[in-house]
């Protein structure tokens, strides 16, 4: 199942460079084992968005609410909707 993530940083405030280099290092290694296809920052202000793989929805949520430090720390959450090729 292909799942695009759209994720909101609810406290710009707390981000730290450490915090920052963390989530980008997770999200390197998601994307070097193939379970993050993409992932995109916004171009104006602070979120993102990132298309995932997994056998579903909930598998693709839990694995990232308990990967990324951002959501992880409550900086971030993530609206995850299934998607598919037409």
């Amino acid at each position: 199942m292909i799942v695009i993530g759209k994720g909101t940083v609810t406290r710009p405030d707390a981000l730290t460079p450490h915090i920052i280099d963390d989530e980008m290092r997770v999200v390197g290694e998601l994307k070097a084992g193939g379970f993050i296809t993409s992932a995109y920052r916004r171009s104006e202000g602070p979120g993102f968005y990132f298309l995932a793989e997994g056998p579903s929805l909930d598998a693709v949520r839990e694995r990232i609410d308990n990967a990324l430090p951002l959501v992880i720390a409550n900086f971030a959450t993530v609206e995850y909707d299934a998607i598919y090729e037409i």
